[in-house]
């Protein structure tokens, strides 16, 4: 028997790629729940759905033990806000994305309350802490997945677990007239290379990486006619990047910038206009590949932050494309290896040896087609576990 109200759900993300997940699962949700009533942390995507959020998705989005010290008190605050939080509007369901450290210390305390938990996007136990898998079966009722290993790896752990796909592959590619036409809107002319620069979502990210990124990128322009343009997220703004390059110690690179178109909202049109990528390693490495763009990937994390991690992590790669097609696809600079001469020699590789680009290109399809082919959608999954409380 259906109660006699609509759901109330509780939703918690920390950064904009679990906010496009957010949002798109809870506009499936609200067509099976009219009234749906929908809180907790997320950004324009989930707001865009009614989710009323009660402190910045920004303020979550910490990488590094580092950064996390730094923030730590903030952090302990905003968990006791969404504590109260939970115990003063008892959700009918926990919806926890991605973000697992600090939102499996939530899911701990929904426990202690009986709210059923739902977490969206697997852990990265299978890259280290694998000891921590066996622990989630107490701790979640469900978990989604978007990638066809991550099923695997919790295979007889106890916990359901549901590959979702992820919805990334689903999208339509633009097609070649959409891409000629931002070409145009860019100024590309004939001939010429258009390079998308992708530094990341976080302040942190930019502040490690945009020094480096723009200076690849003066590299590049002295090897022909090429374009570039910087796809902001919408987690930022263009004050944040000016901000950041004051700091810069190179006044070439500085005046260098002034020759990158810089655009927000657009990174997809961007991504799939571009003839190469110089990405930050996050999930907007999978939006690349899935757009079919060639990249090559950096990132930089506080030096404590890499010393413990290169011991403790034990995959072989960090990129998304390569951790999904199991094998080295597109070049990974960390760390000291993130230098604008290397990065700079991958972006060249890219943009003028038709042989390196098409090969990631062959490799990024068979990735698309893995990633389409869902085992159930994670609306199905959500309204099961609603379906299971009455409604």
């Amino acid at each position: 028997m259906s109660l006699n109200r609509t759901p109330r759900i509780m939703l918690v993300a920390g950064e904009a790629s679990g906010d496009v997940l957010g949002g798109g699962l809870l506009a499936e949700l609200r067509l099976r729940f009219p009234g749906l009533e929908a809180f907790g942390v997320g950004g324009a995507r989930m707001g865009e759905q009614g989710v009323v959020s009660h402190c910045d998705l920004n303020e979550l989005s910490v990488i590094g033990l580092v950064e996390v010290v730094r923030r730590l008190p903030r952090l302990v605050t905003i968990f006791w806000q969404l504590v109260a939080l939970l115990k003063q509007k008892r959700p009918d369901l926990l919806i926890t994305i991605d973000l697992p450290d600090f939102n499996f210390l939530l899911a701990r305390r929904a426990k202690a309350l009986g709210i059923p938990r739902l977490h969206y996007v697997g852990p990265q136990v299978w890259a280290w802490r694998a000891g921590r898998a066996k622990r989630l079966v107490h701790l979640l009722d469900h978990l989604m997945v978007l990638f066809p290993f991550e099923a695997a790896f919790f295979a007889g752990s106890g916990l359901p677990v549901t590959f979702v796909g992820h919805p990334l592959a689903l999208k339509p590619i633009p097609d070649e007239e959409t891409r000629r036409a931002t070409r145009r809107e860019l100024g590309v002319v004939e001939g010429e290379r258009l390079v998308v620069v992708l530094p990341g979502s976080r302040l942190g990210e930019i502040r490690r990486h945009l020094g480096v990124m723009v200076a690849t990128c003066r590299l590049v322009a002295q090897s022909g006619k090429v374009r570039f343009v910087l796809a902001l997220a919408n987690t930022l703004t263009p004050l944040d990047l000016e901000v950041v390059l004051k700091s810069e110690p190179n006044p070439g690179v500085r005046d260098f910038f002034r020759q990158i178109v810089v655009r927000q909202g657009e990174t997809e049109r961007l991504v799939a206009a571009a003839d190469a990528a110089l990405v930050t390693s996050g999930t907007v490495t999978l939006e690349t590949a899935l757009l079919g763009t060639p990249m090559t990937v950096m990132y930089r994390v506080n030096r404590l932050t890499y010393e413990i991690g290169r011991r403790v992590i034990r995959v072989a790669h960090i990129a998304l494309p390569n951790l999904v097609a199991g094998r080295s696809l597109v070049p990974e600079r960390i760390q000291n290896d993130a230098r604008p001469e290397v990065l700079a020699d991958d972006l060249r590789n890219l943009l003028f040896d038709g042989v390196s680009g098409e090969c990631q290109r062959v490799g990024f399809r068979e990735i698309r087609h893995n990633l389409a082919q869902p085992a159930r959608r994670p609306v199905d999954v959500a309204a099961e576990l609603l379906i299971h409380a009455g409604f």
